[in-house]
Parts: structure tokens; C-alpha cells; sequence
């Protein structure tokens, strides 16, 4: 055990921590309690996998998860973390892509569970420590250069029930430079839009970037080329009751609901335009991915949006 005092000042505050490879044939973990003067310690558990260890998502196992394209570029990751409960569970899941230094798709769960708690936005900038640094763009002391921000794809917002699984959702390896006229408006309100279809039967999400032809690139923080997504993509599904208490897979098509949304790379105030709404099935035809790959193909085919509430 070690310990280590000092003071907090303006600004952003870092504390290092530093460890060894994992060279054994077991995972280990290891406990950082934080605390400030007169307030209860946030403690966080660190697990470091064996070297023979991969951080998969459970392919075939979540809803929400795509399935699995073979591409040396590729690197699938899950994260986890505790809710306010304590429990461990998925946080979110991705499809990291070496040569973007972005995610193509950022597939997790929407519940009453992971949006309520003791959590708060935490902006705990940091690379993701599963992938390799060398891959990720490096945003943690500045933005990306230009009018772009450091976008989300899985929103701070959608993660509030405790701080270790919204400091997940400021990893590297969630962002893509996203135009600032774009993030802090319709997107904004969008993801707005997505948190109010929760349910108790739990809302599957995927959240995604596309870099299409013409696409450009800007820098990073520290002056590295990143590639520019000329879209982004969201395909949602649930129960069309939200509660049903049954599994997706139990469930006959007339009892789910799906909706897709295509985004340019371009502002459009703040409203929600129909122009973007499209089915799943549109957006599996434009990105090469199997969205829900246990749901029947019709239902990947809807585009009801006054089930969704959208005018």
C-alpha cells in the first residue's frame, strides 16, 4: 500500500499512477481510493489482465452488439464498471479502428440504472488503457485544432450513476473530432432525445462514426493527423411496451421497435430534422455492420417515427 497528499488547484488536476506488466498467468486488481478534506473516499477498482488476456465484448451474448467483422485493424474492447449498487456490469463495448484512431461503432445499454446515482461529469480525459496509446489520438490537455470538439460517442450524460463508469466515457478511444456547431447543439439534443427512451426492459444503442469518401483529416492536442468522420450513425431498439419483462430474443417482431439516424458531419441547429431518421437496415447497407443480429430482419426494416415521438 501506498499513499500519496497534496493540494488541489484551478484547473486540471492529474495524478499519475504507474505500474508493472502483468506477466502472470492471472488477472490482478488493485484498489485507488481518492479523498478530499471533510468528504467520503471515491474508491476505484483497477484491474490489470494477464498477458495472455484479451477484453472482449460477449459477442452473441448482448443485445446490442453488432456482430463481429475479422479486420487486423480492429480492436474489440469491452469496459465495465460498478453501479451505484456496486454490482459490475458492461459499460460499453467497442469497435476501435487502428488506422482512424476512432471507434466505428460504440454499442451499450440505456437503463434507469446507469443514469441515476452518485456519479456526475467527471472529465477525466484519458486514454483508454486496453489500446495501445500509440493508436489514439491524444486530446487529454486540449481539443482537437479547429472548429471541432472532442465528440462522444457514448454521452457523459448516459452514464451518471456512478463516477468510474462516466470517467469511461471520456477515454480517447470514445472520441472523434466532431464540429462543435454539430456536438453542443442537434447532437446534444439527440442524445437528449435517445436517454428519454428508456425503459425497464432496457434500450439497446449504437452509436457510431463513418468516414466516408472525401473525408479529411485535422490534428490532435498535440499536433498528430486524425482523420475527420464525414457521418455519424445511431441505431436504437426496445420492446414496444418498454415493459414486457422479457428478453429481446423472446420476443416476437410485433413486440419491438427500431429506428435509425444518419448524421452528416455539418451543423443543423437544434432541432431534430427528419431528414435523418432512416431504419437499421438503411444504415447496415451504408456502414458494412449487422446491427442486432438477433432481431428478424422486419424489424430492422421500420421507420415509425411517431413511435419515437419525433414530428
Amino acid at each position: 500500500n501506498s499513499s500519496k497528499h497534496g493540494t488541489i488547484n484551478d484547473g486540471l488536476n492529474v495524478l499519475y499512477v504507474y505500474y508493472k506488466s502483468n506477466t502472470g498467468r492471472e488477472q490482478r486488481q488493485a484498489k485507488l481510493s481518492l479523498r478530499f478534506a471533510g468528504e467520503e473516499p471515491q474508491t476505484f477498482s483497477l484491474v490489470q489482465m494477464a498477458e495472455s488476456q484479451q477484453n472482449l465484448p460477449a459477442f452473441g451474448a448482448w443485445v446490442e452488439l453488432p456482430e463481429r467483422k475479422e479486420n487486423a485493424n480492429y480492436q474489440y474492447v469491452t469496459h465495465y464498471g460498478p453501479l451505484s449498487n456496486n454490482k459490475t456490469v458492461r459499460n460499453y463495448s467497442i469497435c476501435f479502428d487502428k488506422t482512424k484512431k476512432a471507434a466505428l461503432w460504440v454499442a451499450y445499454p440505456i437503463h434507469n440504472a446507469y443514469l441515476t446515482g452518485s456519479g456526475k461529469r467527471t472529465d477525466a480525459w484519458a486514454f483508454d488503457p486496453i489500446i495501445p496509446i500509440a493508436y489514439q489520438a491524444n486530446c487529454i490537455d486540449k481539443s482537437y485544432r479547429g472548429s471541432y470538439d472532442r465528440g462522444h460517442q457514448l454521452p457523459s450524460a448516459d452514464r451518471l450513476a456512478t463516477n468510474e463508469l462516466n470517467a469511461q466515457t471520456f477515454y480517447m478511444s470514445n472520441m472523434t473530432p466532431q464540429l462543435g456547431s454539430l456536438n453542443q447543439q442537434m447532437w446534444a439534443t439527440l442524445e437528449g432525445k435517445v436517454r428519454s427512451y428508456s425503459c425497464s426492459d432496457t434500450l439497446y444503442v449504437v452509436t457510431g462514426a463513418y468516414f466516408g469518401p472525401g473525408a479529411t483529416t485535422t490534428t490532435d492536442g498535440v499536433g498528430s493527423s486524425v482523420p475527420v468522420p464525414t457521418n455519424y450513425f445511431k441505431v436504437l431498439l426496445r420492446t414496444k411496451s418498454g415493459s414486457t419483462n422479457k428478453k429481446v430474443q423472446d420476443c416476437s417482431p410485433n413486440e419491438l421497435i427500431s429506428i435509425g439516424f444518419w448524421v452528416e458531419q455539418k451543423g443543423y441547429g437544434n432541432s431534430i430534422p427528419k431528414s435523418i431518421c432512416t431504419t437499421v437496415a438503411d444504415i447496415e447497407e451504408k456502414t458494412g455492420f449487422t446491427f442486432f443480429p438477433k432481431v428478424d430482419s422486419s424489424v430492422k426494416q421500420q421507420k415509425d417515427l411517431a413511435q419515437w415521438g419525433i414530428k
